[in-house]
């Protein structure tokens, strides 16, 4: 989250790999883009449709 993990995303492999990008969580700029993106939601259906279990966020 945020721009500094959005400045390594040239390494990382998109075939491999979900990329989810949205503001950082933090209470300062969550209203920026977090709030609403449902980053666990969208892993977790990435995760079953590649026949992986999801995970428990709580």
């Amino acid at each position: 989250w945020g721009s500094h993990a959005r400045s390594k995303k040239s390494l990382i492999s998109k075939n491999e790999n979900l990329i989810i990008e949205s503001a950082h969580p933090s209470p300062l700029s969550a209203h920026r883009g977090f709030i609403g993106s449902k980053p666990f939601s969208r892993t977790n259906e990435y995760l079953l449709k590649n026949n992986i279990n999801p995970i428990n966020w709580s």
